[in-house]
């Protein structure tokens, strides 16, 4: 497993206050954090399902919407997603279109999963779609697993 730097665990520690903002909210405990290559924060986001009505706004889709909207697509290439859970297959493949260079989790989805309970899930994991196509790009976690699941449980 990757080392992270205390620039990861800052990052994927926001995250994590994200989805707890989304928990107050309504929404299910998701947030993500895109970072270019120079360390600049390209956008944040947390889950926004519940709130909008809208399926697809999960946090690190909608992160990666906000940057391209922003006019920084290409600031995407080899950008790092943190996210405060496994990004789920949706995610994960905007996440081969926007060719990120790295994806960061805290939480699994084999140990949220069960906390969340019933609803739509998937057998495949973020790095088996990553692998699933034609761009490197480095997943990494689960990190700091219990204190992305400790929203999930609040």
């Amino acid at each position: 497993m990757t080392t992270l730097t205390d620039t990861d665990i800052a990052y994927l520690r926001r995250a994590i206050d994200l989805a707890a903002q989304a928990a107050v909210l309504g929404d299910r405990p998701f947030g993500a954090v895109t970072v270019d290559r120079d360390g600049t924060v390209l956008a944040e986001s947390a889950n926004a399902v519940a709130t909008t009505g809208d399926v697809t706004t999960h946090a690190e889709l909608v992160a990666i919407t906000v940057a391209s909207a922003a006019g920084k697509a290409e600031a995407l290439r080899g950008a790092t997603v943190y996210a405060s859970g496994e990004p789920c297959p949706m995610c994960a493949a905007a996440m081969v279109w926007a060719q990120v260079g790295r994806i960061v989790f805290a939480a699994a989805a084999s140990e949220f999963g069960p906390i969340l309970g019933p609803g739509p899930s998937f057998t495949s994991s973020c790095a088996d779609v990553v692998a699933s196509s034609n761009v490197a790009i480095e997943v990494s976690g689960p990190h700091l697993g219990d204190e992305a699941l400790a929203v999930f449980r609040s």
